[in-house]
């Protein structure tokens, strides 16, 4: 999780359409890991990254 994360933290808004496929895939895989442990500030991570790559 650690590691995915820091992954996902170093993807920007302008960085290429491959980056961006990449952070999806993570947000998707963080997701199901959290799906398991429930933890809150993950959660909240990964909602403040989606918005600020993809919205």
């Amino acid at each position: 999780m650690k590691e995915l994360s820091k992954r996902l933290a170093a993807i920007s808004k302008n960085d290429d359409p491959v980056r961006l496929q990449e952070a999806k895939v993570i947000i998707i895989k963080l997701r199901n890991i959290n799906m398991r442990w429930n933890i809150p500030q993950l959660s909240d991570f990964l909602k403040e990254r989606q918005r600020e790559l993809f919205f």
